[in-house]
């Protein structure tokens, strides 16, 4: 019997582990991408991607690497650690995840699946959040595109 209580325990253990990250509000999407990238939890970042972003980031990288696409979304899938050091710890310092992380962030006005945060300090840009199964999602590479 405890050897079934113990079996049941690590399921429960791994299965919170390996659960999806959800945000309950868009400036929780944001927010909580900040923390986890400067926390290097990368796993728990790709997972408040939206949607749009990871496909974006994976074309991105597929190209520049002349990788398939598929073989670079299991990279970022599995926190493969030629990714992290590659992509996520370059992105980390780039971003000033770390102040990021620091400041506070206010949900704004939401349309249908589309949200909007802005940054105290920061009037001049609202960033992209996305509502996608049930869940608020951070639409980096909606926020911010990248320049042709």
């Amino acid at each position: 019997m405890s050897r079934t209580r113990t079996l049941l325990a690590l399921l429960i253990l791994v299965s919170c582990l390996v659960a999806p990250a959800q945000a309950q509000d868009p400036a929780h999407a944001v927010k909580g991408f900040f923390q986890a990238v400067s926390a290097r939890d990368y796993g728990q970042a790709w997972n408040l991607l939206s949607t749009f972003s990871q496909n974006r980031i994976v074309t991105m990288v597929a190209r520049d690497e002349e990788m398939s696409t598929e073989a670079v979304r299991r990279l970022f899938e599995t926190r493969d650690p030629s990714i992290c050091a590659g992509f996520w710890d370059p992105f980390r310092t780039s971003s000033h995840s770390e102040i990021m992380a620091g400041r506070t962030f206010t949900s704004g006005q939401v349309a249908g699946n589309r949200g909007s945060v802005r940054m105290e300090g920061n009037d001049e840009r609202n960033f992209v959040t996305v509502l996608e199964e049930g869940s608020w999602r951070f639409g980096l590479m909606e926020t911010f595109p990248p320049r042709p």
